[in-house]
């Protein structure tokens, strides 16, 4: 084994813990990990049965490595709280009497509930040296027992997995200033079982209380004795530097339909996606980020995309996905901040109705997943080429000036791949139409425009000059290698609002060489 890794599944997807001060955890620390694996080889199928003596030789060292030992990095998950505005009070009977006014009341008593963190996959706290196959063998036994991390209602499946790429690596040299991303976790040091063992001794050992003593007062409280944490320390664990995938969108949200009131059709694609987009924008509100909104500062240098939001159909070919549901999809640029993504991520976790006129479209959102922008579509079939098919139509940027050697429809698609690959690559951040086209050719781009015939073009675009004379119109296209032919792409005018995604289309081999 070259590496190993702890991994915490949350069946529930939500994990609720408090730190000392009484505020909630995003993640458990490690110490609350090794907490948990002490109880379990005191209390669990490794324990001896000795109330003197209760650990098992074997426990006793995984103990003492994971104590020496604290995991060298994290792969932690796309996380949101459960209600970012702070937590919801619930108030019940604990067995609290207070005196007054002479008489003696049964009290209702509020204790803070829904501020667990909402998991996106599981956590992994990561080694890149095992211990000895033994002791692995003693911590997957420890692991299994133990039923739940923080409060009982955040049950959890801890295992012992091989190493996984950490998303954040420990950082000797971190100081007291926190850093973008970074996350802080308590983890043991040397002492800490023992240290545990006398704070378990003060409060189970001794002789019991007398009668009296033991009775019920008015001034008791649900009370937790604080746990002793002279023997833990602070690691501050960092972000991986991770290079982003040269293309436009390197990361995927989708959002699963589970019920509508009416199938879309393609003329409708745009008009759920603004409403999708309105969605989003309310709940943000005035903290919504530019790659959202499209409104940036006014001396700010645009990138040349932004959040993209579009309609997947179930039955598209080469989809990821094979639950017979169709989803929204949510495009996130090249060069998004983590802190806009995150607030983008909560957003869209509250929202449970998209509704236009004439549609009523309900969204899981504890279904959303994250996806490789590089590697979306399903792999292309054997022998056979792939070709791009925009859909549902492609509306160009602005009207271009018409040239003699070159069809118009397929210089106004070398136009808007400008557009959209500018940032990636500087050569097509041109402003003349037929140099964009002679680059894209030279990268081996095909491209095949023709008419797009419908009563309602208007329905293809969000917003536009009323002068202007709307024209979509299919294009088919071959990256010839200038992008991966797994990624997601859309083009046009309308790219981040419901048209112009390119949807793989696998053509057989033999035609595509005739053709």
């Amino acid at each position: 084994m070259g590496g190993m890794a702890i991994r915490a599944r949350f069946p529930l997807g939500v994990y609720t813990g408090h730190s000392a001060d009484g505020s909630a955890e995003r993640i458990p620390g490690f110490a609350r990990i090794f907490s948990a694996l002490v109880k379990s080889a005191a209390c669990g199928t490794q324990a001896t049965g000795d109330p003197a003596i209760p650990y098992s030789q074997t426990a006793v060292e995984v103990l003492d490595w994971l104590e020496s030992t604290p995991p060298t990095g994290l792969r932690v998950p796309s996380m949101t709280p459960l209600h970012p505005a702070g937590g919801r009070i619930t108030y019940r009977k604990e067995g609290v009497f207070l005196k007054e006014n002479g008489s003696t009341n049964y009290k209702v008593t509020g204790r803070v509930t829904s501020d667990g963190t909402a998991l996106a996959g599981d956590l992994y706290w990561v080694w890149d040296d095992p211990p000895a196959r033994e002791l692995v063998l003693t911590l997957e036994d420890l692991c299994a027992d133990v039923p739940h991390l923080g409060e009982t209602s955040s049950p959890v499946q801890l295992t012992v997995t091989e190493a996984v790429t950490p998303t954040h690596v420990w950082d000797p040299e971190a100081g007291l200033h926190p850093r973008s991303g970074e996350h802080r976790q308590s983890v043991p040091i040397l002492g800490r079982r023992a240290e545990l063992d006398e704070a378990h001794a003060a409060v189970a050992s001794g002789k019991p209380p007398s009668m009296a003593r033991d009775k019920h007062t008015t001034s008791a409280r649900p009370f937790a004795a604080p746990l002793p944490q002279n023997r833990l320390r602070t690691r501050v664990y960092l972000p991986v530097e991770r290079q982003e995938p040269p293309v436009p969108w390197p990361q995927v949200l989708s959002l699963p339909i589970t019920r509508w009131n009416a199938a879309v059709p393609e003329e409708r694609f745009v008009s759920v996606c603004v409403a999708l987009h309105r969605a989003l924008a309310s709940r943000l509100g005035r903290a919504a980020p530019p790659e959202v909104t499209g409104r940036y500062a006014r001396d700010a240098v645009q990138p040349a995309n932004r959040v993209g939001l579009h309609l997947l159909p179930a039955e598209t070919e080469g989809s990821p996905f094979e639950d017979g549901l169709d989803r929204f999809l949510v495009l996130i640029p090249h060069g998004m901040n983590s802190s806009a993504f995150s607030a983008l991520v909560d957003a869209l976790m509250g929202i449970r109705r998209v509704v236009t006129a004439e549609h009523q479209l309900d969204v899981a959102p504890e279904a959303l997943e994250v996806h490789d922008g590089a590697a979306f579509w399903a792999p292309a079939a054997p022998d056979t080429v792939r070709v791009w098919e925009a859909s549902p139509a492609l509306v160009a940027e602005r009207r271009l000036r018409r040239h003699p050697e070159i069809r118009e429809m397929d210089l106004m698609a070398a136009w808007s791949i400008g557009n959209v690959l500018r940032d990636l690559w500087p050569a097509l951040a041109v402003k003349d139409a037929v140099t964009r086209y002679q680059v894209t050719a030279e990268a081996g781009i095909r491209l095949s425009g023709r008419a797009y015939r419908t009563a309602q073009p208007g329905a293809f675009v969000h917003r536009i000059d009323r002068r202007a004379l709307v024209e979509p119109y299919r294009l088919s296209l071959d990256w010839g290698g200038a992008l991966p032919e797994r990624a997601i792409v859309a083009l046009g005018q309308s790219r981040h609002l419901g048209c112009g995604l390119l949807l793989p289309w696998d053509r057989p081999r033999d035609r595509e060489e005739r053709a």
